[in-house]
């Protein structure tokens, strides 16, 4: 159970991630590569983290609750990812918000 709940998370989270990396690309239009290098080589170590993070998260969130509530393994399953997947998409959210500042601080700081 705990394994396919931790590939079913990541598996969300890496999709969100990959969605945020456009969004990201799209924010960048404009800074030279020099200032937008150091902004996705952090938001791919966010999004890397999230994944792993996350998906661990709940499947260690799925078992706890299996044990402590006495929830079904489906239910448990259900409600550490849907949690774990909106809490993560939230991280990378404000993380592409921080990196697009952080490009904007780098060509100010220039």
């Amino acid at each position: 159970m705990r394994s396919v709940v931790f590939i079913i998370t990541a598996f969300i989270q890496l999709i969100v991630a990959v969605l945020g990396f456009f969004i990201l690309l799209l924010g960048l239009n404009g800074f030279s590569e020099k200032q937008s290098t150091p902004s996705l080589i952090v938001y791919i170590a966010l999004a890397i983290l999230s994944a792993f993070g996350c998906g661990a998260a709940s499947a260690y969130t799925a078992k706890r609750l299996t044990e402590k509530f006495s929830l079904g393994k489906f239910g448990a399953s259900a409600i550490a990812v849907i949690g774990f997947a909106i809490l993560g998409a939230l991280f990378l959210f404000v993380g592409l918000i921080a990196v697009l500042f952080l490009a904007e601080a780098l060509r100010t700081w220039k």
